[in-house]
């Protein structure tokens, strides 16, 4: 029986409903799931990506211009009509991203044993009940595979100092920032389609990849001369981009065709190219839906919403910092309040948008949904410590994990390399998911003074290995 772990981060992705092809039915999602390969577990990995059609929910009346609020909800079966995995949670939009034709998106992450599963999300508009529903058949891999499905995507970018965590509608692998998309649409004025596939050679090899365009027909459209790439023992990623500023429009295939050691591999999926009027229609509805302002943010959030919006930043704020902000306050001074906090933080004041806000509340999302702790009283996640760390500090660079082994409980290694190299030591000493800081050299967080008796000698000895440290070092809280 496999283990489950869906983790969900949302986003917003700007598609005009007229660069869509004709839609399947009102009533249906577009859902897709790219699968990755984790051999040393044999399970493969699944990213999901749901596009949430703005245009078809109802607005309200309340705030700014009114508010988009649905429902989403995940189930995972397996072949036999077994549900392995149920998951629910709500999310919402401004009228206003409604009315410049974008859409939300959801991207679902979770592992699968080998064998035959369904993929089940439902979303229901809050005002109007309308259900929108897709049923997803996924195939984990059988055994041992050569390359992962192929991803193609509107844009791969490299991963700056800035960017602790993805932006809102990204995903990451390693260094790379990966904007996901249910359908990839490219347009006269956005031509380049990015592709990504991983490999896992066992040994280190030199590939040779072609790329292939197809029309409906099957006809081929673009060829590219075959590339090589020099694949390290153990796998890698091949990411690469394709100009078509010039296809017509219509509906495509994007097909790689991947070679080693004589084998050939190919991988494809579907794309469209928009027409250019269309595309020029909608553009500058485009372009404004993407400026969202800290005041505009804010603006849209009921007073319940800007209380939970004021709570974690006790995490960044300096001293005193929030003393001003208690129930008393109107919702047009609780507005202001954070509008101010964020303005002071961002680090492109001239620009509309306010990429270290967006990246904060990206980072609380995902330790609420992530990090959640039970018990007789539930947790938060961003209270707890490894969801207060995560909104600090981001994605960790590298990750140990060990169940319980003899005396030691489970625990956990967070390291990041980067900036002033942090590690931290968590453990759940308490059997269901209750992960505690134990140790860490940054000197900002308090850990447990016991904490190498309660990991003991062989967890100790493992954990210096992993962070490049010696027993001495790792006692004394030391760096890299």
């Amino acid at each position: 029986m496999a283990t489950f772990k869906l983790l969900i981060t949302t986003g917003l992705c700007v598609l005009s409903s007229a660069w869509l092809p004709a839609p399947k039915t009102q009533q249906s999602l577009t859902v897709n799931a790219v699968r990755f390969y984790r051999p040393q577990l044999q399970q493969t990995q699944i990213k999901a990506f749901v596009e949430i059609p703005y245009a078809v929910l109802t607005p309200t009346t309340d705030g700014a211009g009114g508010r988009l609020t649905y429902q989403i909800t995940v189930r995972i079966k397996d072949s036999t009509g077994l549900e392995l995995v149920q998951n629910a949670w709500s999310g919402h939009a401004t009228a206003a991203a409604r009315q410049s034709g974008a859409s939300g998106m959801e991207i679902l992450d979770f592992a699968l044993a080998p064998g035959l599963y369904r993929l089940e999300v439902a979303v229901v508009d809050s005002l109007s009940g309308r259900r929108l529903t897709s049923d997803l058949p996924l195939e984990a891999f059988r055994g041992q595979t050569d390359v992962s499905d192929l991803l193609l995507t509107p844009q791969i970018r490299t991963a700056q100092a800035q960017d602790t965590v993805p932006m809102p509608g990204e995903i990451r692998k390693g260094n790379l920032l990966i904007a996901g998309a249910a359908e990839l649409i490219l347009t006269p004025l956005r031509s380049k389609a990015h592709y990504l596939l991983e490999t896992y050679n066992p040994e280190a090899e030199t590939a040779q990849l072609t790329v292939v365009v197809q029309d409906s027909s099957k006809k081929v459209i673009v060829s590219t001369p075959a590339s090589s790439a020099q694949l390290p023992a153990g796998g890698g990623v091949l990411t690469g981009t394709v100009d078509l500023a010039g296809l017509p429009a219509g509906n495509y295939t994007l097909e790689t065709k991947l070679t080693m050691k004589g084998r050939g591999l190919e991988r494809s999926a579907p794309f469209t190219m928009a027409g250019l009027s269309e595309t020029i229609a909608k553009d500058v509805k485009l372009r404004q839906a993407d400026r969202v302002t800290d005041k505009g943010y804010f603006a849209n959030l009921t007073p319940e919403e800007l209380d939970r919006a004021q709570a974690p930043l006790s995490l960044i704020a300096k001293p005193g910092e929030l003393s001003v902000y208690d129930d008393k306050l109107s919702l047009a001074a609780k507005q202001r309040f954070l509008t101010e906090f964020w303005s002071k933080r961002d680090p492109t004041p001239r620009t509309p948008r306010n990429e270290v806000r967006e990246q904060f509340y990206a980072a609380i999302t995902y330790a609420d949904r992530n990090f959640r702790e039970g018990g007789r009283g539930t947790t938060e996640g961003w209270r707890t410590d490894r969801g207060r760390i995560y909104a600090l500090n981001g994605v960790p660079e590298e990750v140990l994990r060990r169940h319980q082994q003899g005396y030691a409980p489970p625990y956990e290694v967070w390291r990041y390399s980067k900036g002033k190299g942090r590690y931290y030591i968590f453990a759940d000493r308490t059997g269901v998911g209750g992960f505690k800081l134990l140790s860490s050299n940054d000197l900002q967080q308090v850990g447990d003074p016991n904490w190498q008796r309660i990991l003991g000698i062989p967890a100790l000895e493992e954990i210096a290995t992993f962070l490049n440290l010696d027993r001495i070092e790792l006692d004394r809280g030391g760096g890299f």
